[in-house]
């Protein structure tokens, strides 16, 4: 891989994979709950992500990848994206769409299962002390 590739792969991963917090998205579909190496697949607008995760040493190990919904004609004319994060058990991580939704993955307690939700993305300034 170039290294023009790998810099375009992390600068997505920094800018995608944010801490999420309460006051900056709202639930807005179910809830999906999914074991080591079970596939999730969630349609987002345009987007359509698949994923899995792998424990490792307490950690969830998770894998995603985002591409665009294919076209009438079964075609992606855009090429997809895959990140990777590592999830300590009790933790989230939410990866922005830029669509105003976010995914965000939550690691279960011993790292033995994880969970994903839509998220709308509501405007968030914090206050001023």
């Amino acid at each position: 891989m170039s290294a023009i590739k790998k810099g375009t792969i992390v600068a997505a991963m920094l800018a995608g994979f944010t801490a999420l917090t309460v006051q900056g998205a709202t639930a807005s579909e179910e809830q999906k709950t999914f074991k080591p190496m079970h596939a999730v697949s969630v349609h987002v607008g345009s987007k359509h992500a698949i994923g899995y995760f792998e424990t490792v040493s307490g950690v969830c190990q998770l894998t995603l990848v985002v591409g665009e919904e294919p076209t009438g004609a079964g075609v992606v004319e855009i090429t997809p994206t895959r990140f990777r994060a590592a999830v300590k058990a009790g933790q989230r991580v939410s990866f922005d769409t830029g669509e105003g939704k976010e995914l965000a993955f939550y690691c279960g307690p011993a790292a033995t299962a994880m969970s994903v939700e839509t998220m709308q993305q509501t405007a968030y300034t914090p206050v001023a002390r």
